[in-house]
């Protein structure tokens, strides 16, 4: 095998492939990745077992052939070249890397060992924009649950139907639901899933830095998502996903729109102060919202955020970080803040739509 191409690409690709790697010691291919040359592209593929990616790079092919390398030398070696062009040749199962300066050898194993990423036999395919689609992931995320008693919370749902996709994920404290438009029409029906935690976030990482399209197909049990450069493949979690639509709030006796990073910044400010339960008082009234921590260790903190305030005053209790993510994904510069009695869910919400919903639960202290 030898090819050349440029570093950056190559490193791109195999940082990304890194990331799908496995530590099996009884299967030590999983700690390694496999490059392949073939055409003008370059291919290196990773694999967990429960998960791989494949992911191209164009290069110049003189000679095709694969080898396979331990992914953490490979990566490393590849950032410490810079951004020269590179020329790669396999050397009896290593891989000699050269630039104008530079000059590495990177021992490998046998490449025909490395395990098959499986085919998906698509039953439903449709198309979103990846950026849009990496935005919404990022933004269910951080309320997926990391308990391992309940499996199908560890997860996003992910459901496409009548042109839309709707992507949601809770862990009992907090709710976060996103609904936005598929790039076309879908074969097949309404289809729905839940995609691991961490398959969601390499999905949110690798395709936010893609322009382009991405085809997301559902198979038996697996999860194919392809974009120009290459695809991921992934199991599903089995089980079924809880029917949440039922807490979002839908009347709010309590109501008000304030500035993000005004809100933001009061949290912040206040967590610094939040006891063990982690918990910041948020008190609507009429002068505006006010967020209040003690902490008898490191004292108090006490800010008024203004805020466009309708409806009876209450006081709430909520986990910090819980209530700063939820205000951080949101997109517009100002937002909704809706909620009931202290010991109901509010929702917070993008002032100019309702395609984000964040639920958040209180914390009771008595």
């Amino acid at each position: 095998m030898k090819f050349s191409c440029i570093t950056s690409h190559l490193t791109r690709a195999v940082g990304i492939a890194e990331r799908f790697c496995g530590k099996n010691v009884t299967l030590p291919t999983l700690s390694h990745i496999l490059v392949e040359a073939e055409g003008n592209t370059i291919t290196v593929t990773a694999t967990n077992l429960e998960h791989a990616v494949e992911w191209r790079v164009p290069g110049r092919v003189t000679r095709k052939g694969k080898v396979c390398l331990p992914a953490k030398v490979f990566s490393s070696l590849l950032q410490s070249f810079g951004d020269e062009k590179i020329e790669a040749e396999e050397e009896r199962g290593a891989l000699r890397l050269k630039t104008e300066s530079r000059d590495g050898k990177v021992n490998g194993i046998g490449a025909d060992d490395f395990p098959l990423v499986p085919k998906v036999k698509k039953t439903n395919t449709f198309k979103v924009e990846a950026p849009l689609l990496a935005e919404n992931l990022a933004r269910a995320l951080p309320a997926v649950s990391g308990s391992e008693f309940k499996p199908e919370l560890a997860g996003i749902f992910m459901r496409a139907e009548a042109g839309t996709l709707t992507f949601a994920a809770t862990d009992t404290f907090r709710l976060a639901e996103c609904v936005f438009p598929l790039a076309g029409a879908m074969s097949g029906s309404a289809v729905s899933c839940i995609i691991p935690e961490r398959t969601g976030q390499e999905m949110a990482r690798i395709l936010g830095q893609d322009a382009g399209g991405a085809e997301i197909s559902l198979g038996e049990n697996q999860l194919l998502i392809e974009v120009a450069e290459g695809r991921i493949v992934s199991r599903l979690i089995e089980g079924n996903f809880p029917d949440y639509r039922a807490i979002i709030p839908t009347r709010f006796t309590t109501s008000a729109y304030i500035k993000k990073n005004e809100l933001v910044a009061g949290i912040r400010a206040a967590s610094i102060f939040a006891s063990k339960l982690q918990e910041t008082t948020i008190r609507f009234s009429s002068a505006g919202l006010e967020i209040v921590a003690a902490n008898p260790d490191i004292g108090d903190y006490r800010v008024v955020v203004p805020a466009a305030f309708e409806g009876e005053e209450v006081a709430m209790s909520f986990n910090w970080r819980y209530l700063l993510d939820g205000v951080q994904s949101l997109g517009d510069e100002e937002l909704f803040f809706g909620c009931n009695e202290a010991s109901s869910p509010a929702l917070l919400r993008n002032k100019s739509h309702q395609r984000f919903s964040y639920v958040v639960m209180p914390i009771r202290l008595t």
